[in-house]
């Protein structure tokens, strides 16, 4: 069994799409309450409790759910669901990222920016 898992893994490495397993790595916190998702390769939903995230993995699929006020999505080539809180803020600075979002709650649009390189943003229908 072992020996197949080196070339799935490495197929995963080169080809780069489609290869995320499930995840519940815990984030790193900084100082100042950040919460930083690092892991690439990973399918993960996180719960937005308040604490700014910044995601800086490459090749994820992320669902982000409650009312997220402030993410940052740093790293590339993810995919990523989020349900935004009224006033929010969603910056990319990574590069060919899609992120399908909605807005969480009633009260003034969440604001989706766009700083890095052939990214998409994508608004579902809101909640409720």
């Amino acid at each position: 069994m072992r020996s197949r898992a080196i070339p799935i893994a490495i197929i995963c490495l080169v080809a780069g799409a489609g290869c995320t397993t499930p995840s519940d790595q815990p984030p790193t916190i900084d100082p100042s309450g950040v919460m930083h998702y690092t892991a690439p390769y990973v399918a993960q939903k996180i719960v937005c409790d308040g604490h700014p995230i910044v995601l800086e993995g490459d090749h994820t699929a992320i669902t982000l759910t409650g009312a997220c006020r402030l993410v940052t999505l740093a790293g590339s080539h993810n995919d990523v669901t989020v349900d935004m809180a009224a006033g929010g803020r969603f910056d990319i600075t990574g590069s060919h990222n899609d992120v399908n979002w909605r807005q969480a709650e009633p009260g003034p649009p969440a604001v989706m920016q766009n700083h890095g390189a052939s990214n998409t943003y994508h608004p579902m229908q809101a909640h409720g």
